[in-house]
């Protein structure tokens, strides 16, 4: 089969990552890199000696031998240089998240509709081994029904300037909840703190009620003194805890819960009886095997895949959407100060 011909555009700090993915993919023939930055294209020169270095993007676009762009530029640029792209005619993968508003999202979701073109979004945690298999696991029923799930991912560094904490980290972790319990939110909140710089939250704490009175907290931060990527999933049968950050216990399950028993019927319905029993169960624990790849080269992988198969990929558009509905909700919430319904 032919390899997709690809054109990168951004090679900073995660375009670099893209680069080197896209460069020794055996399913790419990485055509251009685009970046204004001499030193940014003189390191793509070094993982990609190949490609054509271009200092606009113009050129790329204009290129009737490339048939799909990816875009790793800052985010406030994500809506522009994606659009163009689909009007260029080419399939998109942009990094996360989508767009800056609600509005945008929307927008390049129609663009390609229309054109009968693949956007797909770099949720890079969807193509996670360990994430597939807490899903696999959460909808086969092995932790019972689930009751909250508990996100951090904390850091020291690295702070930016066009967006908070909220947009640069928490996209991650919208997306995996979404992923894993997949229903509506009805509710939300959140609330941010700026230490560093006015206006741009360093700390955000938010909350989010999925349908069924599923709930889910996720703490981002980039003041933390240590990395943490972990997240607790409490279900009625069992519990886990994911640590990305570990080699060896990525997934810890335990056998443990507080069970329930209606005792009414036993006493006859007595008002001077409690009405149910509280039971703590505390089993085994047991780390599940994983198998483990590369998330970025599965992504590249399905969004070859994708244009080859002419199908969706997993992170589509309409997922980037609906974390960038999310998003905006919440930073709606922070700014507010009050809880964010419906």
């Amino acid at each position: 089969m032919e390899p997709q011909r690809i054109g990168l555009v951004g090679c900073g700090y995660w375009g670099s990552n893209l680069c080197r993915v896209l460069a020794q993919h055996p399913g790419v023939e990485l055509r251009w890199i685009s970046d204004p930055a001499p030193k940014a294209l003189e390191k793509a020169r070094r993982m990609a000696p190949h490609a054509r270095l271009l200092s606009t993007l113009e050129p790329g676009l204009i290129d009737i031998d490339v048939d799909a762009v990816v875009v790793a530029v800052p985010v406030e640029s994500h809506y522009e240089v994606a659009m163009a792209a689909l009007k260029a005619g080419k399939h998109v993968l942009v990094e996360k998240p989508l767009s800056r508003t609600v509005e945008e999202a929307e927008s390049l979701c129609d663009e390609a509709a229309r054109r009968g073109l693949i956007l797909m979004v770099g949720h890079t945690f969807l193509y996670n081994g360990t994430v597939r298999r807490i899903k696999a696991m959460i909808d086969g029923g092995e932790l019972g029904e689930i009751r909250y799930v508990f996100m951090r991912r904390l850091n020291l560094g690295i702070v930016r300037h066009d967006v908070d904490a909220l947009w640069n980290l928490a996209p991650h972790d919208l997306s995996i909840l979404n992923y894993w319990i997949d229903r509506p939110v009805t509710r939300l909140s959140a609330i941010g703190h700026c230490y560093l710089q006015p206006g741009i939250a360093d700390v955000v704490f938010a909350h989010l009620t999925y349908e069924g009175n599923i709930a889910g907290h996720i703490q981002v931060s980039w003041l933390d003194p240590s990395k943490v990527r972990q997240a607790t999933v409490v279900g009625s049968r069992r519990m886990l805890l994911y640590d990305d950050m570990s080699n060896e216990a990525r997934i810890v399950v335990y056998d443990k819960g507080i069970d329930v028993a209606d005792l009414s019927t036993n006493l006859g319905g007595f008002e001077t009886f409690a009405q149910h029993q509280f039971t703590v169960r505390a089993g085994d624990a047991w780390l599940p095997r994983v198998d483990f790849n590369e998330p970025l080269v599965e992504e590249v992988s399905d969004f070859v895949g994708s244009i080859t198969e002419q199908r969706q990929p997993l992170a589509d558009g309409a997922s980037g959407l609906a974390v960038v509905k999310l998003l905006e909700r919440l930073s709606e919430s922070m700014n507010q100060g009050v809880m964010n319904g419906g």
